[in-house]
């Protein structure tokens, strides 16, 4: 045999035993890590004669060698498929089908009335009935994702269904979501979008779930307090059910996710931790174009946290991993404050006991991922600011100083609208970006940056916009996947 075939059939021995045969390997989990040499060495030698006998003919590259055994797996030889075997029980991975775990909890429903807008065809709230460790993200594996969009049907924003907020997710799982308008628990105009989404595994074990944001108001001066609470002065939606705005005091995330979210889980959960959350922090801050906190005006504080918590389920020990971030909007009126407050970046993951930790990598990467369009949140607070803008002239007929205030509350959605844009355009600094847990890596071959997780320190791009990454520096997607992929490069700040 030439030398020329033997570096073929390793080539392409190499690049089967990373997607092979379904029938041979099954189902391939979230993480996969590399098979180590000396396995990959016995896997060659056991499979050549395989590849050339069955393949000899088909050109590499393209996934055509894979394609091929899958065509001919009837045919693989008994000792070929042995050590294909031990190569996947060597990557963490098993041959044999997967077992699937208990279910996770129902999470809080969200009432959902008829959308008062024309609205993305899409399931109602998503209920997290499954969710289950995939794999584990040790050192030297990878992990492959594509890109999922939730889009809005509105003809205000544009005439067709459009894009409005992008995230990376496997790239085998399932994405649904869809943008309704007052599908959530409140009626106040800032949640009048309200998103919902889920991803799951192809076997629906491992699933994410999206929460709607969640608003309420209060204040300690006695005459707004007044307002607020004044029937003939109350905001209220519009929609068919008239909601109205919640006024209550004012909660610490954790206060938040105890009185308002955890009562409402099924079945019961016992809190088990609760940790601060500063990447969740961050990445609010940035996405809404927050100032920093202070006592003023337009203050505004960011409290994030991630609640684990523990239950039964089908009599087995079960765990779920719930975060929230709650933004407190601070505005001086008459003798006192007026405040805002909105529970965003409300997302749950569950898994079986002893396998929550193994995600942390992914929940962090999932989250991170999730990026409104800058034309979306422009679109939205615009939206929100001439709802408040309308309530002000209804105010001004009443009380000018309170017109003042929605006039206020106006300009302050409007900044943070610019400010969304400004941020799309300029980018950050490293510092913010560390503390976001994300870094910017330029395509090189089309000269686009972009931001990715930052717990990876490689990434790889393909033309079907999907995304390998890895934490081992000698880790090729192009010899261990099918498909051409580009290594993508870190921009240094």
């Amino acid at each position: 045999m030439s030398r020329s075939a033997k570096v073929f059939i390793r080539c392409a021995v190499a690049l089967a035993l990373a997607a092979i045969v379904d029938g041979v390997l099954g189902r391939q989990p979230l993480y996969a890590q590399a098979p180590s040499p000396q396995v990959l060495a016995d896997a060659r030698t056991a499979c050549a004669s395989d590849v050339q006998k069955l393949c000899a003919g088909v050109p590499s590259g393209g996934g055509r060698i894979i394609a091929c055994l899958k065509q001919h797996q009837a045919e693989v030889s008994d000792g070929c498929k042995q050590a294909i075997a031990k190569a996947m029980r060597g990557s963490g991975r098993d041959a044999s089908p997967e077992t699937v775990a208990p279910g996770a909890p129902s999470l809080p429903e969200a009432s959902a009335p008829a959308p008062s807008t024309p609205a993305s065809p899409a399931p109602p709230p998503i209920s997290a009935k499954h969710a289950a460790v995939s794999g584990m993200a040790g050192p030297g594996s990878y992990l492959l994702l594509k890109k999922a969009q939730i889009m809005v049907n509105d003809p205000d924003y544009d005439k067709t269904p459009s894009p409005a907020i992008e995230m990376l997710i496997p790239t085998t799982w399932d994405f649904k979501g869809a943008v309704h308008m007052y599908a959530g628990k409140t009626g106040c105009f800032s949640e009048g979008f309200s998103v919902f989404w889920e991803a799951s595994s192809p076997d629906g074990v491992t699933k994410f779930q999206g929460i709607p944001n969640y608003a309420w108001q209060y204040s300690d001066d006695p005459q707004e307090l007044h307002r607020l609470t004044d029937p003939n002065r109350r905001t209220h939606t519009g929609n068919t059910t008239n909601d109205l705005c919640l006024v209550s005091k004012p909660l610490n995330a954790e206060q938040y996710f105890r009185q308002f979210v955890l009562s409402d889980l099924k079945p019961a959960m016992t809190v088990v931790s609760v940790e601060l959350f500063p990447v969740l922090e961050q990445i609010v801050r940035q996405r809404q174009g927050l100032p920093s906190a202070d006592a003023s005006n337009g203050g505004a504080r960011v409290d994030a946290i991630r609640v684990r918590l523990a239950f039964q389920k089908d009599d087995k020990p079960m765990e779920l991993w719930y975060s929230v971030a709650l933004v407190t909007q601070t505005y001086r009126v008459g003798q006192g404050f007026l405040y805002d407050l909105h529970a965003v970046g409300q997302v749950a993951l569950g898994a079986p006991k002893g396998q929550l930790d193994a995600n942390d990598k992914l929940f962090k990467v999932v989250i991170g991922s999730i990026q409104p369009l800058p034309r979306y949140t422009a679109f939205t607070n615009k939206w929100i600011a001439s709802y408040y803008q309308t309530q002000a002239n209804k105010e001004a007929a009443m009380d000018r100083i309170q017109a003042d205030l929605d006039n206020f509350v106006t300009q302050t959605y409007l900044h943070m609208s610019a400010n969304a844009q400004r941020v799309s355009d300029i980018g950050f600094h490293a510092a913010d970006q560390n503390l976001r847990d994300v870094q910017t890596y330029r395509d090189p071959s089309t000269g686009r940056t972009l931001e990715l997780s930052n717990q990876y320190g490689h990434a790889w791009l393909n033309g079907a916009n999907q995304y390998v990454m890895s934490d081992d520096p000698n880790f090729n997607p192009n010899s261990a996947l099918s498909g051409s992929w580009n290594e993508l490069q870190p921009v240094q700040p």
